[in-house]
């Protein structure tokens, strides 16, 4: 199985996992990119053999992210977060966590998710307040950069079509993939509507303005 998640992550730097609601977030399960985001092998975090989940996230985001989950297990939806873990070699990296609470029997059991890499995301809004700062007429640069997020997106979204060929390959034992698999769908069409958000506005601005930009 866990050549199926290879292949399912090879293309994405991400991972999946599961942990306990605890103040830690105990992981219990981690495949992907888990080295590559946090700087340690995924047996150095399982059960908090050498560090915590929690004590990788940098302090600032700590209780933000605590408050979102516990929101999204009370309300029985999704959360969708934006953070940043402290890398073993001690930069920061941003990422983007979809996620959701499992019942077992009206019981919370566990947490579990998909976590992303969001060194693009942070860079392209980093870029987009520059540009909103510095001129007005950055407008044609911003619609350009929300086509790339399109463009982005429309690859999650084709890798969330490899990941429920691969749960159908692997028949029972696979459903866990095609529940990751609507995860990267829903991270893809939520981020999507942002990238839209951002041409609709733009696009308001250029008629009021009597501008004429080009979108998509």
């Amino acid at each position: 199985m866990n050549d199926v998640f290879e292949s399912i992550f090879a293309a994405v730097n991400a991972f999946v996992y599961r942990c306990r609601n605890d103040r830690d977030y105990t992981m219990l399960y981690m495949e992907g990119a888990v080295q590559s985001l946090t700087g340690y092998d995924r047996e150095d975090i399982l059960g908090n053999k050498t560090v915590s989940y929690v004590g990788l996230t940098i302090a600032e985001d700590v209780e933000r992210v605590f408050a979102d989950v516990d929101a999204a297990i009370e309300a029985r939806t999704s959360w969708d977060v934006f953070y940043h873990l402290t890398h073993s070699k001690g930069h920061v990296v941003p990422v983007r966590e979809r996620g959701a609470a499992v019942f077992e029997n009206g019981e919370l059991a566990y947490l579990e998710g998909l976590i992303v890499g969001a060194d693009a995301e942070q860079k392209l809004t980093n870029r987009i307040e520059t540009m909103l700062v510095d001129t007005q007429s950055a407008n044609s640069e911003i619609a350009d950069c929300a086509k790339n997020i399109t463009q982005s997106l429309a690859n999650l979204r084709m890798l969330s079509i490899n990941a429920r060929i691969e749960a159908a390959r692997s028949g029972e034992a696979g459903r866990g993939f095609s529940v990751v698999a609507e995860e990267i769908k829903k991270l893809a069409n939520d981020n999507t509507e942002w990238a839209q958000q951002i041409e609709a506005k733009l696009h308001t601005y250029n008629m009021q303005s009597g501008k004429t930009t080009p979108f998509m």
